[in-house]
């Protein structure tokens, strides 16, 4: 089997996934094949991908991000475990590529002072009611860009204070919403304008809002509050590090992110801020602590 077309039975098989996941897989395995050539799955070999791999460039030929270059090794891993499943070749070639390092960054957020000047700024906009209802429900319970923009008006239960989301693929789960988050929404519901469709978030012509029109919207949201940095993500961050920060569990915080795996949110989300380290030194480090032996017998 070519490898053409043995990627193209692999995307027939990704039918479940979410369409921006699938897009993302046809993209890197698309330019695989047209930088490797349309060869025999089985000739695939550990030394074309590598070469492969050691020639991704933009088109100014700068070198790609290693997060990028590495979303591209585990799409190749992926789709490769999938052809020694099927039996399209024997062996894994990925097994002796090594994966690109990512260093690892602290998870950005927002501040508290900041959340308050989005959150103004938001009111300043051509649709605060309902603009104020996308953020806090962002803000307040951490969704991602595509499960707001997924949300029907029926998964919202106000009076529980629970809303019903869709995560990725199509996994569902119940996500608790605040008090503030409620009253946002109950009052973008009482003015939502009218439209065959069942989105919760429609435009002003009633028709469901995009996942690019949520983006545009946090992008002027940004320049509007005079933020550094602002993005979908950003708000989704900022209530993880919150929560755990305000003393929130691990486990609860993954079942509302929606994580597969605790390990995940552990990861991302249990980096100590600076603040709390020099806390916890100034208390347990072996200075401080021969200093306060010597204060107790001072006292004594």
């Amino acid at each position: 089997m070519l490898l053409s077309e043995c990627v193209e039975v692999y995307l027939d098989d990704c039918y479940a996934l979410a369409p921006s996941t699938r897009a993302l897989y046809a993209y890197h395995l698309e330019r695989f094949v047209l930088e490797v050539g349309d060869r025999p799955v089985p000739e695939v070999s550990p030394v074309v991908v590598r070469s492969f791999m050691v020639g991704l460039r933009r088109r100014d030929g700068k070198e790609y991000s290693a997060a990028y270059q590495d979303q591209v090794y585990r799409t190749l891993s992926t789709f490769f475990r999938w052809s020694v499943r099927e039996g399209a070749v024997e062996g894994n070639p990925m097994e002796r590529v090594r994966r690109p390092r990512v260093p690892k960054r602290k998870s950005p957020r927002l501040s508290l002072e900041e959340v308050e000047r989005l959150l103004d700024a938001v009111r300043e906009t051509g649709r605060p009611v309902r603009n104020l209802a996308i953020v806090c429900l962002m803000v307040d319970s951490g969704l991602r860009r595509g499960e707001v923009v997924r949300l029907e008006v029926g998964d919202v239960d106000l009076d529980s204070g629970v809303v019903r989301v869709f995560g990725k693929d199509k996994k569902e789960r119940d996500v608790p919403l605040g008090p503030v988050t409620c009253e946002a929404l109950r009052a973008y519901l009482a003015v939502r304008p009218g439209s065959s469709s069942d989105a919760l978030f429609v435009t002003a012509a009633g028709k469901p809002l995009t996942r690019g029109g949520l983006q545009t919207l946090v992008y002027r949201l940004k320049a509007r509050a005079g933020l550094p940095q602002l993005r979908c993500h950003l708000l989704r961050h900022t209530f993880a590090n919150h929560f755990i920060n305000g003393g929130g569990g691990l486990r609860k915080l993954s079942k509302i992110l929606g994580h597969a795996n605790i390990r995940t949110t552990a990861e991302i989300y249990t980096d100590p801020e600076l603040s709390e380290l020099q806390e916890e030194h100034a208390r347990v480090s072996p200075l401080a602590q021969l200093r306060k032996g010597d204060n107790d017998r001072r006292g004594g």
